[in-house]
């Protein structure tokens, strides 16, 4: 459920910045682990979280600067 949330999350976000379609779902595919981890404030889902702190800041750092406010 956290990550079909943090899917569609990113879906509309990326929308918003205007990408298309076809750049989306590569995009959505890539980042939602970082939606999931705002949306669970970093709290640690046992046996449900396979992404480590080095890669969740590493996809961090790049989709800020897709999403530059």
């Amino acid at each position: 459920m956290l990550e079909q949330t943090a899917r569609r999350i990113c879906t509309l976000d990326l929308q918003g910045k205007g990408f298309l379609p076809d750049q989306i779902a590569q995009r959505v595919d890539r980042f939602w682990p970082v939606v999931a981890n705002e949306i669970r404030q970093g709290v640690v889902l046992v046996g449900e979280w396979p992404f480590s702190a080095e890669e969740i800041e590493e996809l961090s750092a790049e989709y800020r600067t897709l999403m530059p406010q």
